[in-house]
């Protein structure tokens, strides 16, 4: 999440390649934090998946066993 409108301007201009006048006449702020926060999850989430992390066998069956 950026707090700054500035620094959020400069990230979505450069992802959408169009300068930011054009920018915030085609987005409202709402939409261009949206679409930074839907961009920033998805990229976090896929270098989860990367990291490839499994869970120890043990913890599973301790975890999810009924008994």
């Amino acid at each position: 999440m950026i707090n700054d409108e500035k620094k959020l301007l400069n990230y979505m201009s450069k992802f959408y390649k169009i300068p930011t006048a054009k920018l915030t006449q085609k987005y409202t702020m709402t939409q261009l934090e949206d679409a930074y926060n839907e961009i920033h999850y998805k990229t976090r989430y896929e270098k989860h998946l990367d990291k490839d992390e499994t869970l120890p066998n043990e913890y599973v069956m301790k975890e999810f066993s009924p008994l």
